[in-house]
């Protein structure tokens, strides 16, 4: 019987990579050999912690230990097309028409793992309903906080970064250059747009702390099982701030007439031909090196923003 290699979250602060039977495709599916899939330290981590909700992901079909768990997969059909999908840490994968997108091949498969990431990123940018000369100020400089506040840069706005840690400010510098300013901590900064990425609940305050009257705050951060008492008194009504979720499922309602996941994905293939993109993505790990990785990340998650296994 064929086998493959894929990763299990077994429990709390245990990944295996376990070898599983192949399964055959059904009728329509391709097959898809894994180039690259990356991982993201925000979300994965809080499932490796046993921090998550329970079920974790059910657009994903995750439920509850042992799973399998993974969002940003880049393959390669046996007719040569390279494909990207939302699909779990492995060898391969049988997918249908419309689970999957195509790639160029001259995005490299290492670039090509932000895809997801970069949705993301842009939905967030079209909730804040960002214009031309906003003052932005990004809270986090994880790979969402830093390609929002790229995408916000793109758009035209002034932005700001705030990250604690200097690992991710230098890489948040290497990819948006003098044209961003990014800072350790703010108390003067003033801002139209404010996007929440960090992932930490508590950072609610601080964002509607800076938010200037009429400002939206978008929630960029997925906080799992986090709760933090968040401040909603006198500046929170006074300045008629809009508290505003960003989920990358659901396209926001002003632009659903315009754009539908197909467009938003062939906007993110523009995205990923910039070289400079490759910032944000770390060394690659070979896949069976996974539990490792997994222990580094938990250890210390403010290294390059966006791990890579490799396949081959």
């Amino acid at each position: 019987m064929a086998v493959e290699r894929a990763l299990f979250f077994v429990e709390p602060r245990k990944v295996e990579v376990r070898e599983v039977p192949a399964r055959e495709p059904h009728d329509g599916e391709v097959v898809a050999h894994a180039l690259a899939s990356g991982v993201s330290p925000g979300t994965e981590l809080l499932l490796y912690r046993g921090e998550g909700p329970t079920p974790f992901d059910p657009s994903l079909g995750t439920t509850t230990y042992p799973c399998r768990y993974g969002y940003a997969w880049v393959g390669e059909t046996s007719a040569g097309t390279r494909v990207f999908a939302l699909a779990t840490h492995g060898d391969r994968h049988c997918l249908f028409p419309g689970h999957y997108h195509e790639l160029p091949k001259h995005i490299p498969a290492t670039r090509a793992v932000l895809a997801a990431n970069l949705e993301t990123a842009l939905t967030c940018a079209w909730d804040s309903e960002v214009v031309f000369g906003d003052r932005a100020v990004v809270f986090g400089a994880g790979v969402v906080g830093t390609l929002t506040a790229w995408i916000l840069m793109l758009s035209g706005a002034k932005v700001t970064v705030i990250e604690p840690r200097e690992g991710r400010r230098a890489c948040a510098r290497e990819l948006l250059g003098s044209g961003v300013n990014v800072i350790a901590t703010t108390e003067t900064a003033q801002a139209d747009v404010v996007i929440e990425a960090t992932g930490r609940p508590e950072t609610l305050d601080a964002a509607i702390r800076v938010a200037t009257s009429g400002a939206r705050v978008v929630v960029a951060s997925f906080y799992g099982q986090r709760r933090a008492a968040v401040d909603l008194g006198d500046a929170f009504h006074r300045r008629r701030l809009t508290l505003v979720a960003s989920q990358v499922s659901a396209l926001p309602p002003r632009i659903a007439a315009r754009f539908d996941v197909d467009r938003r994905f062939a906007t993110v293939i523009e995205l990923l031909g910039q070289p400079a993109l490759d910032a944000l993505v770390g060394a690659p790990t070979p896949f069976e090196r996974a539990p490792q990785l997994y222990e580094a990340l938990d250890r210390d998650p403010a290294g390059l923003p966006c791990p890579v296994f490799v396949y081959r």
